[in-house]
């Protein structure tokens, strides 16, 4: 029930996050568990391309020489004859999918599993994509951008959090460097791509197909999470799962499965409420049906306990602010008055590389809360002194609008792994979900930031800037999971055998 959950410390939520290390996995990256890594993070490659190639196929107006035209890539807005406004649709009904349809899959994730969702996900993402490339028209074109967008949550969320639930809690900020490395390949590959396929038809066909490739060979490969085989109390997958890891990892499992210490383990491991009870004998098992709650249920009973409310309401704050940042700086990338637009771009997507090393290994070392405070503050700096330099200063303009970048993407890892801390396992994806959701709503107002830009550039910048330093504010009312979670490691101790 509510109030049983609501009672629940911020200790014990923690250690139910670290299922991997109760469960007798050693506490760092196995070859097996850095394969599953490896392996689900590629599905942000494949995500981040249909999320940014608009600043191709349909740059957004921003006043610069380059705006609307890319050298000779052929887009939509030639082939359509479409307006800068109509154009802009190919961003928002993207972003509106995802506002749309992006929480039902990943609510559904926490009912029938994270796998099977993130395999649909995946081949309907590229479904959409050739739907979209194929498109006689801008509004059979709009529905592909539109189904696309849909499972851009799933696709994003889902895979990480199966990572975070089959790894070792000490190993989150190094997976969330994979994973940023991941994004930024993928965010950087569409300007070679968009060379060798100067076309927009082309650009969508050549992008989408590996992604129904990879949708099968995720299915084949790749296991069910294992915290969530662990909540589900699926014993046999649960054995299947470290017989596996034992296999191809090099590693021994401290937990045997003699004398009943796994079913002990799950059983110490189980959730009270009734959502997660089912009748065990040692085989494996799912909830029965009409113990299952809701997605109604569950989020209704999250927002009931105050902490997670509250927590819920800043992060979703900081997720559409962030969303509205990074897709108005990204998506003008190409539309920056002073280079090269392909550099531009190029650039705009390796800044995250230094964001996707130093941020984990910051938040590591000086706290979760400190570097997401530290982040959204540099890029407020960074835009705020934006508007004071002018564009005839080409090295200096450079220079801070990529600090900017930098600053926003590392906003962006950082309530990734955050996010993945602070919420308790049972609500995890679905309140990960409502964030990423909602934050489509600052990714759809990006694109009109770039008509406020044609006659006032330090507007928008201000405008960034303000939503930044808010975030910063709002973020001292979060916990800081980084000691807790060194608490609650320590206080987790080997299972002793059960004698028969």
């Amino acid at each position: 029930s509510s109030s049983e959950f609501s009672s629940f410390d911020w200790i014990s939520m923690v250690e139910d996050v670290d299922l991997v290390r109760d469960i007798g996995m050693p506490d760092r990256f196995t070859p097996y568990t850095f394969y599953i890594t490896v392996t689900l993070s590629l599905t942000w490659v494949l995500a981040a391309i249909p999320a940014m190639i608009p600043a191709y196929v349909a740059p957004p107006a921003s006043g610069g020489a380059n705006s609307t035209r890319i050298g000779d890539f052929y887009t939509v807005i030639d082939e359509f004859q479409l307006s800068s406004t109509t154009a802009e649709w190919t961003t928002m009904a993207y972003f509106a999918g995802s506002l749309v349809v992006g929480q039902i899959p990943c609510a559904l994730s926490d009912k029938i599993g994270r796998k099977p969702v993130a395999f649909w996900s995946a081949l309907l993402t590229g479904m959409a994509g050739v739907i979209a490339a194929l498109a006689p028209n801008y509004w059979i074109f709009l529905i592909g951008r539109f189904m696309q967008g849909a499972f851009f949550t799933a696709t994003t969320n889902v895979n990480w959090v199966m990572v975070c639930e089959s790894v070792p809690l000490s190993r989150h900020g190094r997976a969330s460097i994979v994973f940023g490395v991941m994004w930024c390949t993928g965010y950087c590959i569409i300007a070679p791509l968009a060379i060798f396929f100067p076309t927009w038809r082309g650009l969508f066909m050549v992008t989408a197909v590996p992604t129904i490739l990879y949708a099968f060979i995720m299915n084949y490969f790749v296991r069910e999470s294992l915290s969530f085989l662990v909540i589900r109390r699926r014993r046999d997958e649960v054995e299947a799962w470290i017989q596996t890891a034992e296999k191809y990892g090099g590693v021994k499992v401290t937990h045997s499965f003699e004398g009943g210490c796994l079913d002990t383990l799950l059983d110490d491991r189980m959730d009270d409420s009734p959502s997660r009870r089912s009748t065990y004998s040692g085989t494996s098992s799912q909830v029965s049906e009409p113990q299952q709650q809701s997605m109604r249920e569950l989020t209704c009973e999250a927002l009931k306990d105050s902490k997670t409310a509250l927590y819920l309401a800043i992060s979703i704050y900081m997720w559409i602010t962030d969303f509205l940042v990074y897709n108005g700086l990204s998506m003008t990338s190409t539309g920056i008055k002073v280079g090269n637009p392909h550099w531009n771009y190029v650039m705009s997507g390796l800044v995250e590389l230094p964001a996707a090393f130093v941020l984990p290994l910051l938040m590591d070392t000086i706290g979760r809360r400190a570097t997401v405070i530290l982040s959204h503050a540099e890029t407020a700096l960074a835009l705020f002194a934006l508007g004071f330099i002018p564009l005839e200063n080409n090295i200096l303009y450079m220079a801070v609008w990529l600090a900017a970048k930098f600053g926003t993407a590392s906003s962006f890892i950082a309530l990734y792994i955050y996010g993945s801390e602070i919420f308790h396992i049972k609500y995890r994806n679905i309140c990960l979900g409502i964030c990423c959701t909602l934050g489509n709503l600052g990714a759809m107002a990006a694109p009109y930031t770039a008509h406020i830009g044609v006659g006032n550039q330090a507007l928008v910048y201000s405008i960034y800037a303000l939503v930044s330093i808010i975030s910063s504010g709002l973020d001292f009312a979060l916990p800081e999971t980084m000691h807790l979670h060194r608490r609650s490691m320590e206080s987790i101790q080997p299972m002793p055998p059960v004698v028969a």
